[in-house]
């Protein structure tokens, strides 16, 4: 299970909205003084993402609460947005050689197979049981031990 916190910032009787920031990779690494991929990140900011859950534990308006995915939905999720649009642009590719055509018709072939692809995807998880099966759950509500931030000192060498 993937888990996140985020908080409430509306709620009724029947349902709650959660915020939750879209975090980067970057910002665990160590190196990211050093790399380009966390300047890029840096460059377009974090990303607020809002979330309608329904409320099961009677929350309220600025209260922390975890919510969880899966293991197995990031899987699908991953392959449905990676895998899926690079083996239609391979298969294209190889029916475009197949056929005979030369190397200019099989690069578009290959990328009509990638927008097909694509396409595949964006239409396979916006349907409403996908998006539901996508949709992240509300675990708990967040308590101080899971809200502590640790913060690792870089290594200085063997001084105390």
């Amino acid at each position: 299970m993937i888990e996140e916190t985020a908080t409430v910032i509306d709620a009724s009787a029947d349902y709650i909205w959660v915020q939750a920031k879209a975090r980067s990779a970057c910002s665990t690494c160590g190196s990211q003084s050093s790399c380009s991929t966390s300047s890029l990140s840096k460059l377009f900011g974090v990303r607020q993402q809002h979330i309608r859950l329904p409320n099961t534990f009677g929350l309220h308006s600025g209260e922390q609460v975890v919510i969880g995915v899966e293991d197995q939905v990031m899987v699908t999720a991953s392959l449905a947005a990676y895998i899926l649009p690079v083996l239609l642009m391979i298969a294209a590719a190889i029916a475009a050689d197949s056929a005979g055509l030369n190397d200019q018709q099989a690069a578009v072939s290959a990328l009509a197979g990638l927008l097909a692809g694509l396409l595949g995807a964006g239409i396979l998880t916006a349907s409403y049981r996908m998006k539901r099966y996508f949709q992240p759950q509300l675990l708990r509500k967040a308590d101080t031990l899971t809200l502590r931030p640790i913060e690792f000192q870089p290594f200085q060498g063997d001084r105390p």
